[in-house]
């Protein structure tokens, strides 16, 4: 649990390489006693789009922010298992 994202974010960009990439995978899975109220209240859409924020805005000059589901589907396409996903992006040349 990240109590101070933005900060944590321009740190990894400090010591990235130019191109470097910084992948940030999640679930939805959580406790409630340790999550921000910001996280609490969302879904995985929101989750997603709040990573890509933070990557965004924390002043880390990051590029090519994107969001996948990677989590395990059957064949009716439902998720099995706990559902994952990732935000990747690249610190710039």
């Amino acid at each position: 649990y990240l109590v101070a994202p933005l900060q944590v974010l321009k740190e990894a960009s400090r010591v990235l390489k130019p191109r470097g990439k910084v992948h940030i995978l999640f679930s939805n899975r959580l406790f409630l006693s340790k999550a921000v109220g910001l996280w609490t209240g969302a879904d995985d859409i929101d989750h997603a789009y709040y990573v890509g924020c933070y990557l965004h805005f924390c002043g880390g000059d990051y590029t090519n922010i994107a969001a996948r589901d990677l989590s395990t589907r059957n064949g009716k396409q439902m998720i099995t298992g706990d559902p994952v996903y990732v935000v990747t992006a690249t610190k710039k040349a």
